[in-house]
């Protein structure tokens, strides 16, 4: 029989035989869209018709695979999403097979000229990393591999884009946080206290549902994020009964559906405030690995552990901040000089 678009659920499906195919074939077309639908099954088509001219000198269907078609069957999050929309005009009609990294590492500049190099890693390259290893995965193209930016390269880039990336952050603390809670709204003010408190990152956070919490137990079910699996994680008292007298709204514990709906309202807090804009992200995270590492003395491997860092290293590399001025320094040289200079002395006058 020959090829047949039909409807399953809300998708089309194909069914049938056509020149070319060596057995039946029956699958699905991955749209909802009846002239996408057609437009896949004449793909589909060409490409038998050209197997049965050809025979085994046919390219495959590895070979023929475009970006665009890959990006079809890649389960992109909503973020990578967005990137890739960008990057489709650029490659989408390119073969897998003839994607070269230099053009992807070259591509970040071209689409984002006053972006950094890591803004360049993350919006270009990786998600068209991972579109591409999808496709091998998948069908059996090249895999592809890019090389990160050197740190000439990054410093090369900011001087262009007249600013430098890779700014120290500043930590949440004690003392900010209790000025930024007297000034947000009582979803925000839960929301930096228990970020701060337990490390938990902002995507994490807002997808908490009252389902999760056992404030009797103290502690609540934290979803997965960045290859960490959902857990319990443990609360402090003072957050069992911020999170006990706080009304959700709209599914969530912490109002809010999306992290960029944070942004705004947490800007404003801080104005209002009169104190340093620290985003979520630094403001708990870093916060969190800061306050226990540095300013209470706890052993890293303990902060990593509830701060669910794979290792210890994450958090000394990454996440904690000194609290020190460079005069803190100049001190501790002067109180190590002291005792030298005063045993020297002493040895003139024994001469």
């Amino acid at each position: 029989m020959p090829l047949e678009i039909y409807k399953r659920g809300n998708k089309y499906w194909v069914r049938g035989r056509t020149d070319g195919l060596d057995e039946y074939l029956e699958r699905s077309l991955r749209t909802s869209d009846i002239q996408v639908a057609a437009a896949r099954v004449a793909e589909i088509e060409r490409k038998a018709r050209q197997r049965a001219v050809l025979g085994s000198d046919a390219p495959s269907e590895a070979d023929e695979l475009t970006f665009a078609t890959a990006v079809t069957f890649y389960d992109a999050k909503p973020a990578d999403a967005k990137f890739l929309l960008k990057v489709l005009p650029e490659i989408g009609s390119m073969k897998i097979k003839d994607i070269k990294p230099k053009l992807v590492r070259d591509l970040g500049k071209k689409l984002y000229p006053n972006a950094a190099c890591d803004t360049w890693r993350r919006q270009v390259v990786t998600p068209i990393c991972a579109v591409i290893n999808n496709a091998h995965q998948e069908k059996g193209t090249p895999l592809i591999r890019v090389k990160t930016y050197t740190a000439k390269e990054r410093q090369e880039q900011d001087r262009a884009r007249g600013k430098q990336s890779r700014q120290e952050k500043t930590p949440g603390s004690w003392e900010w946080l209790d000025g930024f809670r007297a000034h947000a709204n009582r979803y925000q003010a839960a929301l930096a206290l228990f970020m701060f408190t337990t490390g938990a990152r902002i995507t994490q956070s807002i997808l908490i549902e009252p389902k999760h919490l056992d404030l009797q137990n103290g502690r609540l079910w934290l979803p997965e994020a960045k290859g960490h699996p959902a857990q319990w994680v443990d609360i402090i008292p003072d957050m069992v009964v911020e999170l006990a007298n706080l009304t959700p709204r709209n599914g969530r514990v912490f109002g809010y559906q999306q992290r960029w709906g944070v942004y705004k309202a947490w800007k404003q807090a801080c104005k209002n405030a009169g104190i340093e804009y620290i985003p979520p992200h630094a403001a708990g995270r870093h916060g969190f690995g800061t306050e226990l590492i540095v300013r209470q003395g706890m052993d890293p491997a303990t902060v990593a552990k509830h701060g669910r860092w794979h290792s210890p290293r994450v958090p000394l590399d990454t996440y904690i901040h000194s609290d020190k001025s460079s005069a803190s320094v100049h001190e501790a040289f002067q109180r190590g000089k002291k005792p030298i200079s005063a045993k020297a002395r002493q040895s003139k006058k024994t001469v």
